[in-house]
């Protein structure tokens, strides 16, 4: 007789449990050959019975949350009891290759050491305040730079990891907090990286449309891109529960900052905060004409007419 095994699916880990008796009890009671705490299963919820040819049955016993078969006759066979989702199995089906852990052998092993959770969030917190003394315009104040790294880079570091670790938990029956921190944290340093080559490219163009762009693709799609990529490679979940799951994640953040986008704005606004001379100046035409000195500017400014203009 073939060696059958059952095959219960739960979050993380899977039981299994042989069949090597011609009749198995399933069910919530104590006197069940194969016991499932489920509510949704009844005490004595299913009967699987097996023949010397191979045939295999399946008998439902409860009247509520009936069995529900998908492909009956020879194995495998999956079906459900209650809201729990269950196989039979031969005992030698072919099983998917081993993944490796994150952080183990040639995976994130530049990032494998244990003070790396330390030294990438601290280094985060003062890129924060190195971005808040560049920006601001005042003198300044202690209190107000760390009130900005708390509020500003603590708080978004510490929701992005403490949500990542949560799903994490729930979905594979782990945590991760360390690997989590470290993949965080790089994502926030590249933030930051780029966010200065915006800056730059703000003022080459003579324009608020970089920073636009910047702030519309970050949270719309780098964010949940990465996020995916962290969930299928070192979480492996499937690709497609992934993306949704990342694109739940990213909408509380994403939604505040197409808000603020100049360009939704304008929209919804007859008044735009953008200055009407980055319509007009661009690195295509601001080198067409020839400047003149502060002097000239003046003397030509004088000997304008009413309603004209230098040219």
């Amino acid at each position: 007789m073939e060696t059958l095994m059952l095959e219960i699916k739960t979050q993380g880990l899977h039981q299994y449990h042989r069949l090597d008796k011609a009749k198995t009890r399933v069910g919530r009671a104590l006197d069940n050959d194969v016991i499932l705490s489920d509510p949704t299963v009844a005490p004595h919820h299913l009967i699987i019975r097996r023949d010397d040819e191979g045939n295999i049955e399946l008998e439902n016993l409860s009247s509520v949350n009936a069995m529900k078969i998908k492909s009956p006759g020879q194995s495998p066979i999956e079906f459900t009891l209650g809201r729990i989702s269950a196989r039979v199995l031969p005992a030698d089906f072919t099983v998917a290759e081993t993944r490796s852990i994150a952080g183990h052998e040639h995976s994130f092993h530049l990032f494998g050491k244990n003070l790396w959770p330390i030294l990438l969030p601290l280094l985060c917190l003062i890129i924060g305040g190195l971005q808040y003394y560049l920006n601001t315009h005042s003198l300044l104040k202690w209190d107000a730079l760390f009130g900005y790294v708390l509020r500003e880079t603590a708080l978004n570091l510490t929701a992005y990891i403490v949500v990542l670790a949560i799903i994490e938990r729930l979905l594979v029956n782990r945590w991760e907090i360390k690997l989590v921190t470290i993949c965080v944290s790089l994502v926030y340093l590249l933030f930051a990286l780029l966010n200065l080559l915006v800056g730059q490219l703000m003022y080459f163009f003579s324009s608020q449309w970089p920073s636009t762009l910047f702030g519309i693709g970050w949270f719309l799609f780098f964010i949940p891109a990465a996020m995916s990529y962290y969930l299928i490679k070192v979480s492996h979940f499937k690709p497609g529960r992934s993306i949704l799951l990342a694109i739940f994640i990213s909408s509380p953040f994403a939604f505040p900052a197409l808000v603020k986008s100049p360009i939704v704005k304008q929209l919804t606004d007859d008044f735009s905060a953008a200055a009407d001379y980055h319509k007009n100046f661009s690195v295509l035409n601001w080198h067409l004409s020839d400047t003149v000195s502060v002097a000239e500017f003046v003397q030509q400014a004088g000997n304008l007419g009413p309603g004209e203009i230098v040219d």
